[in-house]
């Protein structure tokens, strides 16, 4: 099964390749900070309940325009998400490192980053806890010097 999946992915790089196909450039902080402070800043349009698919659609098209806007890489809404779901989750590990080192050893080692703190505002306690007990000033931290 894993072999089907590597030859597959093997394939499409050939692929690409022999089309001239390139992959986009990373994003640079500036555009993550962009997008992450728009998510934020509009996270109950384009996550609550009040908001149908289209305005939360439309909404992301508009946070994309900014960021073509800007930074001309030619991002679509599917880029954003991606970017959004892999910054949270990456949120979500360094606060779950925190927490067990705190459990662990009394003090937490780990510092987020203030784009982390930014997507961590976002989140829920639950989700960056667990269910287990916590204190929740564990979860944030002073930005690092």
């Amino acid at each position: 099964f894993f072999y089907l999946k590597k030859k597959k992915f093997s394939e499409i790089s050939a692929n690409m390749a022999q089309k001239g196909a390139s992959r986009k450039a990373n994003f640079c902080e500036a555009e993550t900070r962009l997008v992450i402070t728009d998510i934020k800043n509009n996270y109950e349009k384009l996550f609550g309940r009040s908001s149908t698919a289209s305005e939360k659609n439309a909404m992301w098209r508009n946070i994309c325009h900014k960021v073509n806007g800007l930074y001309a890489k030619g991002r679509d809404t599917e880029d954003l998400k991606k970017k959004w779901r892999d910054i949270r989750h990456k949120a979500k590990n360094t606060a779950a490192k925190r927490v067990k080192e705190q459990l662990e050893t009394g003090s937490a080692q780990t510092l987020h980053s203030e784009l982390e703190l930014l997507v961590l505002d976002t989140l829920h306690q639950k989700s960056v806890a667990g269910m287990g007990t916590m204190d929740t000033s564990m979860v944030r931290m002073p930005r690092q010097q």
